[in-house]
């Protein structure tokens, strides 16, 4: 099979879109499909059996990180039997005429609230452009076949909100090979870290993140916050916590390879998520595959993860006081951790890519 992802964002960016694309792109190439990736402008050409065409882009201003690809030429794109859209902005809508063109099926998978990012355009019109964003989301996802969503939540969200077509839920998948637990003692050795508590946030460093939420609870909490990644928020988190006075507690380590984040994940007691707009929550299924349990807001698809008291703990979303409570206390169980690599079996790349192999046969 033909399979073209077309996508608004991709490498040297790291976020949930782009892991998605990967994974699944790399395991459909494995199994003998032909990907074709169509993105803005990137100096990658070809990567893990997957063919990448760029495009001219200029940096989005309000969100530098973002890009808007100026796509041409839909009839020079290569014979496809399926276009999979990941975006509805320069690259979906290109993906959308392509199909067109060539007369193919075209579906699409709904990655990001973009309601949770009109903070970066502007805080006064927020409102506005929220209900913007919306209208933009019916307009474009209405125009495919098929929709596809990464949880059950989400889902409901989506038809609560206009979205007509079928929705099918396919979670992003993740290679359980590469992230698995390493010995907790060795990690922590490795990455120069004590016997204390070892919470962990790891990720893009957004605002609508909410790793301040986090930061803050670590004034009452015994231990030390790894923050692992790198995003606009940054500067912003840096501030608190110099305001805070917990530079001894808080340890920010920027970006870190794929192949380190077992180290990470290992070493932690427990991986803590305080956002409220997670679609699926990648990040909490693999600390989970390392056998780390994972503290969370009850909020969008993150209880579809963790089970309260049987892989980890939710509270509720923006609470303050809950989260400190429960870091405060909080002692990983060995019960826990297998609980919590046995929630991540689910979410291996080979059952995700299956279900979606599956997905496209329909079409």
């Amino acid at each position: 099979m033909r399979i073209g992802f077309f996508t608004d964002t991709f490498l040297p960016q790291r976020n949930g879109v782009v892991t998605s694309l990967l994974s699944f792109g790399t395991e459909l190439a494995r199994r003998g499909h032909e990907i074709h990736v169509f993105c803005p402008k990137c100096s990658v050409g070809h990567i893990r059996g997957i063919e990448v065409h760029s495009y001219p882009a200029v940096n989005f201003r309000p969100y530098p990180e973002f890009k808007i690809a100026i796509p041409q030429g839909k009839d020079k794109a290569p014979p496809l039997d399926v276009v999979h859209t990941h975006s509805p902005f320069t690259m979906g809508f290109f993906g959308w005429r392509v199909a067109k063109f060539q007369n193919i099926p075209r579906v699409s998978t709904f990655h990001t609230l973009l309601s949770d990012y009109a903070q970066y355009v502007s805080r006064i019109g927020k409102p506005v452009l929220n209900l913007v964003s919306w209208r933009l989301c019916k307009t474009f996802y209405n125009r495919h076949e098929k929709v596809i969503a990464p949880s059950m939540a989400l889902k409901n969200l989506l038809k609560s909100r206009g979205i007509k077509k079928p929705i099918e839920v396919i979670p992003t998948g993740m290679d359980v090979g590469l992230l698995r637990p390493i010995d907790k003692t060795s990690a922590r050795k490795r990455l120069g870290l004590g016997d204390e508590r070892i919470f962990l946030c790891l990720g893009r460093v957004s605002h609508e993140k909410n790793v301040d939420l986090v930061i803050r609870a670590m004034a009452d909490v015994d231990g030390k916050l790894l923050v692992v990644g790198r995003g606009p928020a940054m500067k912003k988190l840096r501030k608190l916590v110099d305001k805070k006075k917990l530079r001894g507690k808080v340890s920010f380590k920027g970006f870190v390879k794929d192949e380190l984040k077992p180290m990470y994940y290992s070493a932690a007691d427990a991986f803590v998520i305080a956002s409220k707009s997670e679609t699926q929550g990648v990040v909490v299924t693999e600390a989970m595959a390392c056998g780390t349990p994972a503290i969370g807001a009850d909020a969008l698809a993150i209880p579809e993860i963790i089970s309260d008291g049987e892989n980890g703990y939710l509270f509720g979303p923006g609470n303050l006081k809950q989260l400190t409570g429960i870091m405060q206390t909080f002692e990983p169980t060995g019960r826990m951790r297998k609980n919590s690599r046995m929630t991540s079996e689910e979410y291996s790349v080979a059952k995700c890519t299956t279900k979606l192999e599956e997905f496209y046969n329909t079409l």
